[in-house]
């Protein structure tokens, strides 16, 4: 893989669409659909977007990408997989191979099979706050937001301004139904990195979700 040392980042437009779409349903419900926010991979900006909207919003469904978003070449991943297990069948400790198998299992939504490779790999370097939020990112992924957020406070047990695994706990919490959780992960963000280009975003998510929902 070419981009093994890059941490999680969701982009504009990524980002955009989860704000939009997560504050408006959670004023019809405690709770988001399953695998309703995509935290991405590790190494590839390139996996599904948010499932739909209960707002009318035009969300591409699970497993498409906005638009203008490069495609995933599944074939090609296949390929670099293959590659990397048989690396792996001659020395199963290769820790490059394993986190290059897990980010190639996250892209291709194997997520039982990512969070295996990244397990592995935590062995070796087990203060790796990427690898931890990886594997964080896989039980979102699975529909277990609770699991998730026992690895994202793990990551930020060693690193606690780690953008990512930030933004990424703000969505887990959601997941769970916990609004004021994830307001207080992204005020933390924004706390941190107040000239990031998305903090005006997250300071308007955070606003919104401290605004009484509608029907309560």
């Amino acid at each position: 893989m070419t981009k093994d040392n890059l941490v999680y980042a969701l982009g504009g437009v990524i980002v955009g669409i989860i704000f939009g779409v997560i504050i408006a349903n959670f004023s019809s419900g405690p709770r988001m659909q399953a695998g309703f926010s995509q935290p991405m991979s590790q190494t590839q900006q390139q996996a599904a977007a948010p499932m739909q909207s209960e707002s009318g919003s035009q969300i591409p469904a699970q497993g498409e990408l906005p638009e203008g978003h490069p495609r995933v070449d599944e074939t090609a991943l296949r390929d670099q997989l293959v590659k990397q297990e048989a690396v792996l069948k001659n020395d199963p400790n290769n820790q490059d191979a394993l986190v290059s198998a897990g980010n190639l299992n996250f892209d291709l939504k194997n997520y039982q099979k990512a969070a295996d490779y990244y397990d592995q790999a935590l062995k070796n370097d087990s203060n790796n706050v990427n690898l931890i939020t990886d594997l964080g990112s896989c039980w979102l992924w699975m529909n277990q937001p609770l699991k998730a957020i026992e690895y994202y406070d793990r990551s930020l047990a060693i690193d606690p301004k780690h953008f990512q695994t930030l933004m990424n706990l703000g969505i887990a919490r959601m997941s769970s139904g916990n609004r004021a959780g994830a307001a207080e992960a992204w005020e933390k963000l924004v706390s941190y990195y107040p000239d990031h280009p998305e903090a005006p975003m997250l300071r308007d998510a955070i606003k919104r979700l401290h605004e009484k929902p509608s029907g309560s």
